[in-house]
């Protein structure tokens, strides 16, 4: 069999999950970002799924996901299966690093999130967005110019060094102190309070501020 024959074949075995996969997405909405991360909105798995499982439902469509095999190379295999009620399916599996930081077990279901999220909003091809908050999003609100303000003379931010040092950890831990840097997050100028918002923050939320601050990067 030659390839053009062999094209032909898997296009005609699929053909009954691309129709209802079309009908599908010119029904699916984007997710809301409407989870705050530090500094960044994202869209949880938990919902993302509440969105997509009711109309891939209606066309006879599932996803099933789950990791495959252990931790190889520090990365953790994802496959994601969408499946129509016919048995055809398509398959989709990648992997990605798993940080090391002191909770293996938190570390490892913060990237295993991760993978899975985008793995659905790749292959269902929806993309999140920003929340509208007037339900407009058309136009920008009118402003008024601001009364110039004042420069309050600059101060010295308090800092525990206790609370310094485990951010500093944290950082090398979740190796992402070029983005630190980058960012202008540097744990010995900045703000007790600020540190204490980083040191709240579970994994997959820095990485996801992460992921953000690199596609601009």
């Amino acid at each position: 069999m030659n390839e053009t024959e062999n094209n032909q074949n898997n296009s005609q075995a699929a053909s009954l999950l691309f129709s209802s996969l079309l009908k599908a997405q010119t029904e699916l909405a984007n997710p809301k970002k409407d989870t705050k991360g530090y500094g960044y909105n994202y869209a949880q798995l938990d919902q993302i799924l509440t969105l997509v499982k009711p109309t891939l439902a209606k066309y006879g469509l599932g996803i099933i996901q789950s990791p495959t095999g252990g931790i190889v190379d520090g990365c953790i295999s994802i496959k994601t299966i969408l499946y129509h009620e016919s048995g055809q399916h398509l398959i989709e599996q990648f992997s990605l690093p798993v940080k090391s930081g002191s909770n293996p077990v938190q570390d490892y279901g913060s990237s295993l999130t991760y993978g899975k999220r985008y793995q659905i909003l790749g292959l269902l091809n929806i993309c999140p967005e920003a929340e509208d908050d007037d339900g407009v999003g058309s136009k920008p609100a009118d402003k008024k110019p601001a009364a110039p303000k004042k420069k309050a003379p600059a101060k010295n931010p308090v800092r525990d060094p206790k609370l310094v040092d485990a951010v500093d950890t944290r950082l090398g831990d979740l190796a992402i102190t070029d983005w630190a840097e980058a960012c202008g997050f540097i744990p010995h100028r900045t703000k007790e309070e600020k540190l204490k918002k980083f040191l709240s923050l579970s994994d997959d939320e820095i990485f996801e501020m992460v992921e953000e601050w690199r596609k601009v990067a």
